[in-house]
């Protein structure tokens, strides 16, 4: 099967598990995708589980700009192959914080170099790009990954700014990372 037709596959079986009245709750919510089919997280996981590891489909997939086939790229992307420039090329279009989530907990926390990545992002000027520095920090801290003092001094005093910014998203995944850390915030 080529690339194409495993994305036509993909795009099929999405269709078979739409969800409008989830698709119309985003759209109301404000979460304007290209296309969204409205498939949850666990129907993504199976097809994701079905379809298997491949970085090539992954990339196809993302190009796509649809919800779903985003999400799937995110779980379908070997993590141990996912590099610091394609992750920076992907976090930049990331739109939406379901996106953003989904691929700070299940890819970028999971990566090679995570950590630096992570700390590079929570200083970006890019509210979305905090966003998911800050997930992907609480995400490994929450896996058992730890920190040395000065990682631990770093994230504090970017979360403490964070925490005092006008972000609310960024201000919440601080509070998230800090508490990680056994900190109240």
């Amino acid at each position: 099967m080529t690339l194409q037709e495993k994305v036509l596959d993909i795009k099929k079986k999405l269709r078979l598990n739409m969800n409008g009245v989830a698709s119309t709750s985003m759209r109301e919510a404000g979460i304007g995708y290209k296309l969204n089919f409205g498939v949850g997280l666990p129907q993504l996981k199976e097809i994701a589980s079905e379809t298997g590891k491949d970085p090539e489909l992954a990339v196809e997939l993302w190009k796509e700009n649809i919800r779903e086939c985003r999400i799937l790229a995110a779980l379908i992307y070997p993590e141990d192959k996912f590099m610091a420039d394609l992750a920076d090329l992907w976090v930049e279009q990331i739109e939406y914080p379901d996106l953003a989530e989904v691929c700070s907990m299940y890819l970028f926390s999971r990566m090679p170099g995570a950590s630096e990545q992570a700390f590079r992002w929570i200083a970006s000027d890019n509210g979305m790009v905090r966003y998911c520095g800050f997930l992907m920090l609480a995400h490994m801290l929450r896996g058992g990954r730890e920190m040395g003092p000065r990682y631990v001094s770093e994230l504090k005093d970017q979360a403490q700014a964070a925490i005092n910014g006008s972000d609310l998203m960024c201000a919440q995944a601080a509070t998230a990372a800090l508490n990680c850390l056994g900190e109240n915030g």
